[in-house]
């Protein structure tokens, strides 16, 4: 008879082990055979449709792929993706498992944007923590009436005492390293802005921001730092009696390194028109140079009742307007928001016609679709979600586990797209 911590402990070995094996397969690149192609696999539940899990208009990111063959090349050069969504990205997860993906395969050039969520008194990031010695009026961009401007991080803070100071921390995700030496502020930047220092956390300056700096960007100041670093302070500098406030929309960061800069902006409850009335957000993304835009949303839109299908596309389409305007250069990649439950307890139909509404408008306008409802089981799939312990008891929001299998679905999809453009560059040889 085998003793019961024995069997016990047999288990749990068999399942690390597992995971181990799971984990080798996510991060195979085929580097060792001088191939620019990605070979990914992961492990699906029994559930999902692994046959639909593809990128529809793939040829719209053909600009993408070529950037990233060029990173598989060893070409210097930096690679800028954007994320743009709900809840579901502003806890991370999700985008943090493709950012991992994407770094892993192509290269680390930083952490990206970040957000003073936490200072904002809302959920912020795991993989970094922003916070302040005084407290901030702030302003989310699903707050459409109040005045205070939005920018790039769909989250404003702002201070007027010239004692503020802003502590960024980034924590490493072994095997990635996101300490930084380039730090861009984004910010209001007139005359009523105060300067800033960066400290080390010995307190020494080893860096400063300054509004009046004639360097052309309206809204962000560069500093680069003398080493790499996952902890500054960004402490006041007033030297003038018309600086009288602080008001910051995010922080880029990044290091030295040839790689993938993976922006994931997510704000709790938001839709796409209120990014599209955010004063600042669409033209502050031309900061980040993106060449891939991935649009996350639709989820809260579904929840609306009655729910609008025409003004709902009418409102995606307006902000896709926007973001192609400042960015005409981005291939642009819609996902479709997966199933879940209306009101904890309801199978959620607005969701099925967004779905449809969602691949027609894609198909009509020619953008690259990933459709994670089709993939994910489609209607009454939320059900499977809920039983394999990927969704949380709301009944919207996912567990970890599932938003970075979701991530990991997304990542695989894209993987398998630029693998069948590596290939057909090889075949035109």
């Amino acid at each position: 008879m085998i003793h019961p911590t024995t069997y016990s402990l047999r288990n749990i070995l068999r399942t690390a082990c597992l995971f181990l094996c799971i984990h080798l397969l996510q991060s195979c690149t085929g580097a060792g055979d001088g191939g620019k192609e990605v070979h990914y696999t992961i492990t699906k539940y029994p559930f999902i449709h692994s046959e639909r899990n593809e990128i529809i208009h793939a040829e719209v990111m053909d600009s993408f792929f070529e950037q990233l063959y060029l990173l598989r090349s060893a070409q210097p050069l930096k690679v800028n993706v954007l994320q743009i969504g709900d809840s579901h990205i502003q806890a991370d997860f999700l985008s943090a498992a493709v950012r991992t993906d994407f770094q892993t395969n192509f290269g680390n050039a930083g952490r990206g944007l970040v957000v003073p969520l936490h200072v904002a008194g809302t959920n912020e990031s795991f993989n970094y923590r922003i916070t302040s010695n005084v407290i901030c009026t702030s302003k989310r961009c699903v707050f459409v009436n109040d005045p205070m401007p939005i920018g790039i991080g769909g989250v404003t803070i702002r201070s007027f005492s010239d004692n503020t100071s802003l502590r960024i921390k980034t924590f490493n995700q072994p095997p990635i390293d996101y300490s930084f030496n380039k730090l861009t502020l984004f910010y209001q930047k007139d005359s009523s802005a105060f300067d800033f220092d960066i400290l080390d956390t010995a307190g020494r300056i080893i860096g400063s921001l300054h509004h009046a700096l004639e360097d052309n960007n309206t809204f962000s100041s560069r500093a680069e730092l003398p080493y790499n670093t996952n902890d500054v302070n960004l402490r006041v500098k007033k030297l003038s009696d018309t600086q009288n406030e602080t008001t910051v929309y995010g922080l880029n960061l990044e290091n030295d390194s040839s790689g993938i800069l993976y922006h994931s902006v997510g704000v709790n409850g938001a839709e796409a028109f209120q990014y599209l009335r955010a004063q600042f957000f669409a033209e502050q993304t031309q900061a980040l140079n993106p060449s891939l835009i991935i649009i996350s949303l639709g989820t809260n839109e579904a929840q609306r009742l009655p729910f609008d299908k025409a003004g709902t596309i009418s409102k995606l389409d307006s902000l896709i307007k926007a973001l192609r305007f400042y960015n005409p250069h981005a291939a642009i990649l819609l996902t479709t928001p997966s199933d879940s439950y209306f009101r904890k307890k309801y199978f959620n139909t607005s969701l099925a016609a967004l779905h449809t509404a969602m691949v027609d408008y894609a198909k009509e306008n020619h953008l690259a679709i990933w459709d994670l409802y089709s993939i994910g089981g489609g209607y009454k799939s939320c059900y499977q979600w809920k039983r394999y312990g990927l969704m949380r008891a709301d009944g919207i929001h996912f567990s970890k586990q599932g938003y970075e299998f979701q991530g990991n679905l997304m990542y695989e999809a894209i993987v398998a797209a630029y693998n069948k453009y590596v290939a057909s560059k090889t075949n035109q040889k």
